[in-house]
């Protein structure tokens, strides 16, 4: 039996893409019945101050959590206002953080090999490996890799070193894998997609009937949704023009729900709400249970995104039997198709906008790969592993 620690720096009190991931990660490979795994979060500790700087709602401050049927230590760090000076605005190494590390070090030991997920579990990782000579391997999601190392040069010379130190790198699309060429191409990759958790099915007419009702959608209405973090990578500002050339075009009509929250929402909403031609509904964070019930509603999804390392709301809601359009970047074309994808450029608002209308006037069903699948995913990373070691 192998003794597997997985860690990843992410929030189980709001179980969004990143935890969702590992978290399905961890029960297919505990499914396998040839692991036997440890799930650590690290997670900052913010005091009233910071919460409000950096909009982090207060969680509890407890040891462990359980999800599902996985079992979370929780290794908490108090978040820096100097180390983030240090790290962000001057590029120098983090004061406490590291200190923070050796600390917590010690509760690797005698793990057969760690499964870090993006930046802050790889340094973790890379610390217990040179501690303890335990191999890592790598799993990046996304931004770790196609948008902070550029906008930081020492963000960019320790992922590539971590990279390095990963006896295998984990890429949840080729997209993301090409674009970590940049970073470091002479090191082992691996695509390894993410799954679509089963929860996220097409319910029955009836049931869907109901759900409608009850979100207020009165029967013959379209609803175009957005779901994801109202962050600027997601490209959120472009949503207020693309909802009016989709109402402007279609003539009856329509229900437009934004589903997720962040930095941006207070100037999305005020761009949206001053536009009378749109009916808007914003739902903000959505637990990750009701999701698959939403989805169940919309009719046509938007994922606008100006970089994707995958883009798995886009997979869940086509299960859910939406029609989803995006932008031809990052993983995006490999979930819902390059035919259903528009370049960024000048042409996007009404490229976006000419597809949802295509999508309402003529609903069609998509298809998904048939790699997004967490099974598939367990064998793949079990059998890296077992080669591995």
């Amino acid at each position: 039996m192998l003794k597997i620690a997985v860690i990843v720096e992410s929030s189980p009190f709001d179980r969004k893409g990143l935890f969702n991931a590992v978290h399905n990660r961890i029960r297919h490979l505990r499914a396998t019945g040839e692991c036997e795994i440890d799930a650590y979060c690290i997670h900052s500790h913010d005091n009233a101050f910071t919460r409000r700087v950096r909009h982090n709602p207060q969680v509890p401050f407890i040891e462990e959590t359980v999800v599902d049927d996985v079992r979370y230590r929780l290794l908490w760090y108090d978040f820096s206002l100097i180390d983030h000076i240090l790290v962000h605005k001057l590029h120098w190494k983090p004061l406490f953080f590291a200190g923070f590390m050796s600390r917590c070090v010690d509760l690797f030991k005698g793990y057969d090999c760690i499964s870090a997920h993006s930046f802050t579990g790889a340094l973790f990782a890379s610390e217990v490996s040179s501690r303890f000579g335990i191999p890592y391997l790598v799993t990046w999601h996304g931004s770790e890799i196609h948008t902070h190392p550029w906008r930081n040069p020492m963000i960019l010379r320790d992922t590539r070193s971590l990279m390095e130190g990963a006896a295998c790198n984990f890429f949840v699309s080729k997209a993301l894998l090409k674009d970590s060429d940049r970073i470091n191409p002479s090191v082992r990759k691996e695509v390894l997609y993410n799954g679509v958790s089963s929860v996220f099915t097409r319910f029955s007419a009836e049931k869907r009937v109901a759900l409608r009702a009850g979100y207020g959608i009165s029967e013959g209405d379209k609803v175009v949704a957005y779901a994801g973090s109202i962050v600027a990578v997601k490209n959120v500002l472009l949503l207020q023009p693309v909802f009016h050339s989709i109402q402007a075009g279609y003539g009856s009509p329509l229900k437009f729900w934004m589903i997720g929250d962040g930095k941006l929402r207070p100037q999305v909403q005020k761009a949206m709400t001053d536009d009378s031609s749109i009916d808007v509904r914003f739902w903000g964070n959505i637990p990750a249970e009701e999701m698959p019930f939403l989805l169940n509603c919309v009719d046509v999804l938007l994922l606008p995104s100006l970089n994707e390392g995958l883009g798995m709301i886009g997979a869940e809601a086509i299960r859910c039997g939406a029609s989803v359009a995006g932008t031809d970047v990052g993983g995006i074309p490999e979930v819902i198709g390059g035919e259903n994808t528009v370049p960024l450029g000048d042409g996007l608002i009404d490229g976006l906008s000419g597809k949802a209308l295509s999508m309402l006037r003529n609903p069609r069903s998509q298809s998904l790969p048939p790699e997004l699948d967490w099974a598939s995913t367990a064998s793949k990373e079990l059998a890296v592993i077992k080669e591995i070691l």
